[in-house]
């Protein structure tokens, strides 16, 4: 315990001062044996050493344990004051719950016509499903989904008023209300924060996140947001469908219209060549083979003609229109049931399942009949076209003959082979035209929903399994932290290493806390060391007059001085004084106990005396000799000055007379000890005039003092030093005193504490005892 660390008080240049008792200080041989180097004090004055930085401390997992063991209740009132604040804002807070629809993007662009992949590998084209994503979060599509559920309508996406609006509203002014295309966007932006939209890792599935305060309403937002992009996605190529159709029936129109100038061209040179031809007979079959050219021709043109309308008005579902153009007595069956059916169910066929079921199967069906007619007209078309290419090529081979003109026979071959090329111009387009209408109606998403989003069970917002959590280890983090800075202010110490560690002063020892005991009511603290001399608080106490025996002796000849003192009052300095000062007498050393509380002198009280004069007297010079000062019969060599204040007294001036100085000079020589007690050394100044009589300063520190308490009182102590003193602390009411074990059957009771009683000093002397401390002045 006695590591060399002790301090000792210095003048404030750092030199000693030479000693107040007159008695020059001892030749090298008649100096008393030095103590080891051990415990030998520092020669750095108490107030650098307090002014330099404290050096830096390892974590010590114990010492914060010992902390929050102290700070327990603190600790938990803050933690229990954070979860249920947690707790307050939870049931505040209004839900939001979150449904998720998923999204899978096909890296295959398809359609119904064309369902088979451009590769043989899947590509991987992060890039695309990157874009799908843009898509998604775009306003349009959010838009979209907006209208669908009428959110403009809703609450909860509805505009709110601003600030301005209610100082408005507040003043009495009237706002002007918004805008249709306002509410729009103020609704839209309402709807982007409430959804949130992202690729799941590095998969083609996107997940479309809605958040509500309703649990239904929040699956719907992120099945219509999945569905109005779903949508978009057909009609944009529907709208690319549709392009490429009308591109290709202008150019279908054009190319028509170039054959047909080319028709007429050959027309033309056939009929002018027909009258050139001088056999009848030739002239007469060319003529027929022309005419059935005609005929096969205007056919075609008619059914062509014919089945464009026919898939027009079934792509519009004209029904009616169509059965005008076809006349079909399935389409009139069937148009007449639909019709019928509509009428049955009224306005109410689109709620109604069941009739909504029937009219998907019979538009199914006229479906089915339109086509097949038109397929009919079609194959018509085709017939005609067969045969009138056909009767081209017979006329062909018969203008090929040897009596044919020449001349006839080379311009017929170069506008046929013209007029041939246009007719699979013509064909090809046409066909490409026919493939792009039905892709207008077939097309298929690149995107499909592979999950539509559920109503939630359980809100997401706030997670309040989490939230308690996080907010219980937030306020036990607080917790630990007041609770540090309380014990840093109003703390105190739990044991002598972390007084030592704090204060860089040693600790001789610990005392025990004193428990009453509800069977002797008598019994004070002051006295346990007589009444109880085997205690632990007894043991403490000799623990630190061991402490004080092994620190550096005053000079030979000269009793050691102590003074005991505290911080503030109710430390337990007194009665550490008064416990010290019996351990000495009893272990048959001459003891002095002063009082030097002047102004409220408390050890005549905790020892029930009823002193005649008072120290304050005597330093006063009121005629009371030194005989007439101590009592010296509670304890063999054990003289103690005490006695009641007296308020009429100027006791910065007694504490500094010469009479003082005489009397403590007188003590040395008289006893071996003498126990100063002093008021506390914050409240009042006493302590501090008294420094410069002792040569140790016992400052006793109850285990709950704050530690900013002890630094004040150590920094008093050193800007007021004068002389040198070693100064040591005292840990006071640490931990609790337990009583001692009741004796066990069949072994004797302990012994009886040798209690001191008044009136047993006569019989001490009587038997020629050891003499108890004389007063001072009294010869020995």
């Amino acid at each position: 315990m006695l590591d060399g660390r002790g301090l000792r008080l210095a003048t404030d240049d750092g030199r000693k001062t030479p000693p107040d008792d007159g008695i020059p200080p001892a030749s090298p041989e008649t100096t008393a044996p030095q103590a080891p180097n051990h415990l030998q004090p520092h020669a750095q004055p108490l107030a650098q050493s307090l002014a330099q930085p404290a050096p830096a401390q390892s974590f010590d997992p114990w010492r914060l344990f010992r902390l929050m063991q102290r700070q327990v209740w603190t600790i938990l009132a803050v933690l229990v004051a954070g979860i249920a604040l947690a707790a307050i804002v939870l049931d505040q807070l209004t839900p939001v719950y979150k449904a998720s629809a998923l999204v899978i993007v096909d890296p295959w662009q398809r359609s119904m016509l064309n369902s088979e992949p451009g590769g043989a590998t899947r590509p991987a084209d992060d890039a695309r499903v990157d874009s799908e994503v843009e898509i998604l979060r775009s306003p349009s599509v959010l838009l979209a989904a907006q209208t669908r559920l009428g959110l403009p309508a809703d609450p909860e996406f509805a505009p709110l008023d601003g600030w301005l609006a209610r100082a408005r509203a507040w003043l009495g002014i009237r706002s002007p209300a918004p805008s249709e295309a306002e509410i729009t966007q103020l609704t839209l932006k309402r709807l982007e924060a409430a959804t949130s939209i992202a690729r799941r890792g590095e998969t083609y599935v996107i997940e479309v996140t809605a958040r509500s305060k309703d649990a239904d309403k929040a699956a719907r937002i992120a099945n219509a947001i999945a569905a109005a992009y779903i949508d978009g996605q057909i009609q944009a190529k529907v709208a690319v469908a549709a392009s490429v159709q009308q591109r290709l029936a202008q150019q279908l129109e054009a190319t028509r219209a170039t054959l047909r100038e080319h028709e007429r061209k050959l027309d033309s040179f056939l009929d002018d060549s027909l009258g050139e031809i001088q056999d009848p007979e030739l002239r007469a079959e060319l003529g027929e083979i022309r005419a059935a050219i005609q005929e096969q021709a205007s056919t075609r043109k008619r059914y062509d003609a014919l089945a464009g309308r026919a898939r027009e008005k079934a792509r519009k579902r004209e029904w009616d229109a169509l059965i005008a153009e076809l006349n079909s007595d399935r389409l009139v069956r069937l148009n007449v049931e639909h019709a019928a059916l509509r009428r049955q169910f009224g306005a109410n066929a689109g709620s109604n399942p069941e009739a909504m079921t029937k009219l998907a199967q019979l538009d199914r069906q006229l479906d089915k009949e339109a086509q097949a007619v038109i397929d009919r007209i079609a194959a018509e078309a085709g017939m005609a076209r067969d045969s009138e290419t056909e009767l081209r090529g017979r006329l062909g081979r018969r203008l090929a003959g040897n009596d044919v003109p020449a001349d006839i026979v080379l311009h017929f071959r170069e506008a046929e082979s013209d007029a041939a090329a246009l007719r699979q111009v013509v064909d090809k387009l046409a066909a490409n035209s026919t493939a792009a209408a039905a892709e207008i109606e077939l097309q298929l998403p690149d995107s499909r929903i592979v999950s539509a989003a559920l109503a939630p069970s359980a809100p997401a917002f706030p997670d309040k399994p989490l939230v308690l959590a996080l907010a219980g280890m937030g306020a036990l983090l607080a917790g630990i932290g007041a609770a540090m800075l309380r014990d840093g202010f109003a703390g105190g110490f739990s044991d002598e290493s972390e007084l030592e560690a704090f204060s860089g002063v040693p600790v001789l020892a610990t005392l025990p806390r004193i428990e009453a005991r509800p069977d002797r009511p008598g019994e004070k603290p002051a006295t346990e060391t007589l009444e109880h001399p085997n205690s632990l608080y007894s043991e403490a106490i000799r623990r630190l007059r061991l402490g004080l025996d092994l620190a550096p002796a005053p000079r030979e000849g000269r009793a050691r001085v102590i003074l005991t003192v505290a911080a503030t009052a109710g430390e337990g300095a007194t009665s550490t004084a008064i416990a010290l000062a019996a351990s000495l007498a009893l272990s048959g050393r001459r003891t002095l106990l002063i009082d030097g509380d002047l102004r409220r002198p408390s050890i005549h009280t905790e020892l029930d005396l009823a002193p005649r004069h008072s120290v304050a007297d005597y330093l006063a010079g009121r005629g009371i000799g030194a005989e007439g000062l101590t009592i010296d019969d509670v304890a063999p060599h054990l003289a103690i000055a005490c006695g009641p204040a007296d308020p009429r007294l100027h006791l910065d001036t007694l504490l500094q007379s010469s009479r003082l100085d005489q009397w403590i000079q007188e003590a040395r020589q008289n006893f071996d000890h003498v126990i100063l007690d002093s008021p506390p050394v914050l409240p009042v100044i006493d302590a501090l005039l008294l420094l410069r009589h002792v040569d140790d300063i016992l400052l006793v520190v109850d285990s709950a003092t704050p530690a900013n308490d002890v630094r004040a009182a150590l920094r008093a102590l050193s800007r007021g030093g004068h002389g040198t003193a070693h100064l040591w602390l005292v840990l006071n009411r640490a931990g609790t005193h337990k009583a001692r074990p009741a004796p066990r059957r069949g072994r004797k009771p302990p012994a009886a504490p040798n209690v001191l009683t008044p009136g047993l000093a006569a019989k001490d002397l009587a038997a020629g005892r050891p003499s108890r401390g004389r007063p001072p002045g009294r010869p020995p």
